[in-house]
């Protein structure tokens, strides 16, 4: 039996530092000097999306989801342990 292995970016077995990420996302990795960096670089990617979705005129519960999920990413990043 073949069984293909796939490394899935939700398990431990592909643990990347924040250089490595910023460089596989394109992003700037002296813009992700934390991982709060990297939520908060979602938070803003989200709200650009939910306006190109607007524009798009994307049904609205889609549009609504995915600022649940922008708010949800910025409530983290802006919360506290405890």
């Amino acid at each position: 039996m073949y069984i293909s292995t796939l490394n899935c970016i939700y398990t431990k077995n592909n643990i990347m530092t924040l250089n490595q990420v910023a460089r596989k996302h394109g992003i700037n990795p002296n813009s992700l000097n934390a991982k709060d960096d990297g939520l908060k670089i979602a938070v803003k990617s989200i709200k650009d999306l939910v306006i190109q979705m607007q524009k798009r005129n994307v049904d609205a519960q889609t549009i609504n989801d995915i600022k649940k999920l922008g708010q949800f990413l910025f409530d983290v990043s802006d919360s506290t342990i405890g």
